[in-house]
C-alpha cells in the first residue's frame, strides 16, 4: 500500500484522505478542524508531520506549536509560537499591515515579554479579537495550517483563543489541526470541543497501523 511521498506512512489511507480533506476545506475558505487522538507513542506526532508536509507541498502556509506541561503558566506560549515566526520574518511594511486594524488588538499580546502569572492569563476578549484578525488576514494572503501537537497541555489564554476561532471559522480559509491525550491536562474538556475527529486505537510503527476514523 502507497505512503504519502516521503513519509514512511503506510495503511493510513482512512486518516490520510481526512486531512487531505480538511486541507482542502481550506484552500476552499470553508474553514475546518480536526483531532488526532490517541495515548502517548501511538503516531499523532507522525499523522502531524505528514499533515504539515502535505500542506506546505499545496501552497497552504503552515503555523506550527506544540504544547509542553512545563510551559502551561506561559500564557498565550502556544499562540505565540503559532504567529511571532511569522511577524519576525515580516519587514516592517508587513507586519504594520498584519497588525492593522482589528488585528492591531493582538500586539499586546504577542509583543509582551515574560512568563505566567495572573497577567498573561488573562484571554481578554480585545485580544482574542486581535489574534482572530491576524489569523484572518494571514489566511487572505493564501490557505493557513494551524497544527499544535500536546494540545492537552496548552496554556488557557491559547485554548480560550482556539476555541474562540473555532467557532468562526466558516468562511476562512484556515484548517486547525491538533493532537491530544483524551483525559489529560488541567483543560482537557476544552481539548474535546466539536471538531472532526481521527482516534488512534492501537500503537503504529512505520510499516503497519490500524486506527478508526470517526467524528466528534
Amino acid at each position: 500500500m502507497a505512503a504519502w511521498p516521503g513519509t514512511g506512512l503506510l495503511e493510513r489511507d482512512a486518516e490520510l484522505a481526512a486531512i487531505a480533506r480538511l486541507l482542502a476545506a481550506a484552500e476552499g475558505a470553508a474553514g475546518a478542524a480536526m483531532r488526532v487522538e490517541g495515548p502517548p507513542g501511538i503516531g499523532k506526532s507522525r499523522l502531524l508531520a505528514a499533515a504539515r508536509g502535505a500542506a506546505d507541498h499545496a501552497g497552504l502556509r503552515v503555523l506550527s506549536a506544540r504544547a509542553s506541561d512545563l510551559e502551561r503558566s506561559f500564557g498565550f506560549g502556544v499562540v505565540r509560537q503559532l504567529f511571532e515566526p511569522v511577524l519576525a520574518r515580516a519587514g516592517a511594511d508587513e507586519r504594520a499591515a498584519l497588525l492593522g486594524g482589528a488585528a492591531a488588538l493582538a500586539a499586546t499580546v504577542l509583543e509582551m515579554p515574560g512568563p505566567g502569572g495572573d497577567a498573561a492569563e488573562e484571554a481578554t476578549p480585545a485580544a482574542l479579537h486581535g489574534l482572530y484578525w491576524l489569523c484572518a488576514g494571514l489566511a487572505e494572503q493564501r490557505p493557513l495550517l494551524l497544527c499544535v501537537d500536546d494540545l492537552h497541555w496548552a496554556d488557557r489564554p491559547s485554548l480560550r483563543w482556539l476555541v474562540y476561532l473555532l467557532q468562526r471559522l466558516e468562511g476562512l480559509r484556515v484548517a486547525v489541526l491538533a493532537g491530544v491525550r483524551p483525559g489529560e491536562g488541567r483543560h482537557a474538556p476544552t481539548c474535546s470541543r466539536p471538531s472532526r475527529r481521527i482516534r488512534s486505537s492501537r500503537r503504529c510503527g512505520p510499516r503497519r497501523c490500524r486506527r478508526t476514523a470517526s467524528h466528534a
